[in-house]
């Protein structure tokens, strides 16, 4: 692998982890803005409906979806990394990521089965 491409994979990664940084430190200072400014009585209706069944039911089903798509993407992402050679590494990282999340699934289902 010649320098350059060693350089750029590691400036994508570094843009990446802090946007994703400010993302999240933005993310908990407007939580903490919206608590400290929101009436008592919004903040209430507001966890009503939040836990209003159908939308946690909403969620659910959202929350499945994105897991279905992420398999499929991730499935893609697999085949690809192999057939254009990137590296066994990727590949190999691919693959234990897509085993990680259909175990968590699995075992998510056989949790949610048994306690219903």
């Amino acid at each position: 692998m010649p320098i350059f491409e060693s350089i750029q994979i590691s400036g994508i990664c570094i843009g990446v982890g802090a946007a994703l940084t400010f993302l999240g430190v933005g993310h908990l200072a407007g939580n903490y803005l919206v608590k400290a400014v929101m009436p008592p009585r919004i903040h209430e209706a507001s966890l009503r409906e939040e836990n209003y069944e159908r939308n946690i039911r909403v969620r659910e089903k959202d929350g499945w979806n994105a897991s279905r798509i992420t398999i499929y993407i991730l499935l893609l992402l697999t085949v690809a990394s192999a057939c254009m050679n990137i590296g066994l590494f990727v590949t190999i990282l691919l693959v234990s990521v897509i085993i990680i999340e259909s175990s968590l699934v699995t075992g998510s289902l056989i949790y949610y089965e048994k306690r219903m």
